[in-house]
């Protein structure tokens, strides 16, 4: 490559959000519906200081994925199986 070194860039998916989906909460547990919740959480390794600067597009891709769980249901806190899928949720964490 001549000439100045050019920063690596993602061809893959890119999903703008605006900041206030990112911060919406969670809908409450329905004890009448009882349904799951169910959730998958993925964390990515992230350098704050260029989330500040405007010129910078973050990017959460396979690049800089850490982990990736198993979905889970928010509300009980129990793992994903079929058979759990077909119950109904309790809304209790286990104790």
């Amino acid at each position: 490559m001549t000439g100045p070194e050019r920063a690596p860039t993602s061809t893959g998916f890119r999903q703008q959000a605006p900041a206030s989906v990112w911060q919406r909460e969670p809908p409450p547990y329905d004890p009448v519906a009882r349904d799951h919740l169910w959730v998958a959480v993925l964390a990515f390794q992230v350098q704050p200081e260029l989330w500040a600067d405007a010129s910078h597009t973050p990017t959460m891709d396979l690049e800089n994925l850490v982990q990736a769980t198993s979905p889970g249901c928010y509300y009980c806190e129990q793992l994903y199986t079929p058979r759990l899928a077909k119950r109904r949720c309790s809304g209790d964490p286990p104790r």
